[in-house]
């Protein structure tokens, strides 16, 4: 057997990617398919097993249906295995036409090429996407409701380390981010489920679950204070739209009970030192969802703070200063709690699928703002076993997201949010001896995904694009 790894391409245009040509010298897999318009194919490569690896090569050529333009798929391995794109028929809105970009080669996992066109027949690829990619993109999704929308989401989103809050919560079954919050936002991220919690009688992102027959087990993150200064480095430099979602609030100090009114007035008081805050006075129960984007962002960042309150706590006049509840931004959000990779992608397409419905009939349109939940939970087997910690499971599901998710979404029912957990890396950080996470790579395709979302899915709908 040689050393095989797979290329997913994903055909985000309305044109056909058709093979001209391939050729390949010892290389044991490089068989290369038609790439329908608006679908994305998973290719299997595998490097020889005869004579010097060094030796081995391949190209694919690709026309691209109807057009003059084209590129090319390379495999070599000059120092270390390699997949590379030449577009030497193409230039897109990141890369001149002759740019040859490294995708690098991952030993039985993919590396993505991601390319789709916007309305104005603009290429877009996933080789150097902008950290402002909203802002970007806004000819397009600008005058798009948020319900219209795809955008990268992080599952608690503050727990980027570890610090013990019980007995036997550690960072495999409580860490649930890589990258901290700014730096989720740098990979594409826009929306946040935070959930902060009272620790030792400061403010922190905590991870907590009541288990049966166990009692609470969790951990807290980053601090609410750090996670304010880290969403301002963001919307200092960058003009984007940052989605925060306060819900999992809790005392842990005493007993782990629900916030009081004036424990959530102090939380919002914390964070009132949120910068670029969008805020409306008398917002009632306007649904926010149903905005445009160029209302948040046309000339400048906004961050809009969404607070799940429970029974009996209110917003008083924190609504006039940038706070919201769940009447003013209605939510679709339904996990599959499952450890199963195949029960939860059934699970979260089938939501997606039964509850999603874009169209210009409003008898028959189901346009709630959707939480698509490419997450899996850990079961009390997974608890003690640190390689199927939360980050690992996470990324054990993420090259689905590129093929799988990705085929089955259509132009009236794709999601608003590709939530996942370790947002940012695509390569399992725990390992033995399982002291601490590991060093791995980031990866910016998540943003480069919800591009390609917003151009071929959203944009191929005719209500959402007029």
């Amino acid at each position: 057997m040689g050393y095989g790894g797979y290329l997913t391409l994903l055909n985000g245009s309305p044109n056909d990617w058709t093979l001209s040509s391939q050729h390949s010298y010892q290389m044991d897999a490089w068989s290369w398919p038609t790439i329908s318009a608006g679908t994305a194919s998973r290719v299997y490569v595998e490097f020889g097993t005869k004579g010097s690896q060094k030796d081995d090569a391949g190209e694919a050529y690709y026309n691209i249906a109807g057009t003059s333009n084209k590129f090319q798929v390379k495999a070599r391995k000059p120092s270390d295995f390699m997949l590379t794109i030449t577009l030497d028929g193409l230039a897109t809105k990141q890369s001149p036409q002759g740019s040859n970009i490294d995708l690098g080669f991952r030993h039985d996992a993919a590396v993505d090429w991601i390319m789709s066109t916007d309305e104005a027949g603009q290429w877009w690829s996933s080789a150097g996407l902008g950290v402002d990619w909203m802002q970007q993109s806004l000819g397009s999704i600008g005058n798009r409701t948020l319900k219209q929308i795809c955008m990268p989401g992080s599952h608690d989103a503050g727990i980027s380390n570890f610090k013990p809050g019980t007995v036997g919560a550690n960072f495999a079954n409580s860490q649930t981010q890589y990258l901290n919050f700014y730096d989720q936002l740098v990979a594409g991220s826009r929306y946040f489920d935070l959930r902060p919690v009272i620790s030792a009688g400061k403010w922190v992102a905590g991870h907590y679950s009541e288990l049966e027959g166990i009692g609470w087990l969790g951990g807290n993150g980053q601090s609410v204070e750090e996670i304010v200064k880290q969403v301002n480095d963001f919307t200092a430099k960058y003009k984007e739209l940052v989605i925060i979602n306060l819900s999992h609030t809790l005392d842990t100090d005493n007993d782990y009970k629900d916030l009081t009114q004036d424990q959530w007035n102090k939380l919002f008081n914390t964070l009132k030192g949120l910068n670029n805050r969008y805020t409306v006075t008398n917002p009632g129960k306007t649904d926010f969802s149903g905005k445009v984007l160029n209302e948040f962002i046309a000339d400048r960042a906004a961050v809009f703070v969404l607070a799940q309150l429970p029974g009996g706590i209110s917003l008083g006049n924190y609504a006039n200063q940038g706070f919201f509840n769940q009447d003013n931004f209605p939510l679709y959000d339904s996990y599959s709690n499952s450890n199963d990779a195949g029960k939860m992608q059934a699970d979260q397409l089938s939501k997606l699928k039964s509850e999603r419905n874009l169209v210009a009939d409003a008898s028959k349109r189901k346009d709630k703002f959707h939480i698509f939940s490419w997450t899996l939970t850990q079961q009390a087997e997974d608890v003690l076993n640190p390689e199927n910690a939360i980050m690992n499971l996470a990324v054990g599901v993420y090259d689905n997201l590129f093929v799988e998710a990705f085929n089955a979404f259509t132009p009236e029912s794709f999601p608003n949010v590709l939530y996942i957990d370790a947002v940012g890396i695509r390569d399992k950080p725990v390992g033995f001896p399982y002291d601490k996470v590991k060093s791995v790579g980031t990866n910016g395709d998540i943003a480069s995904l919800a591009v390609a979302v917003n151009n071929a899915k959203a944009g191929g709908n005719n209500y959402i694009i007029g």
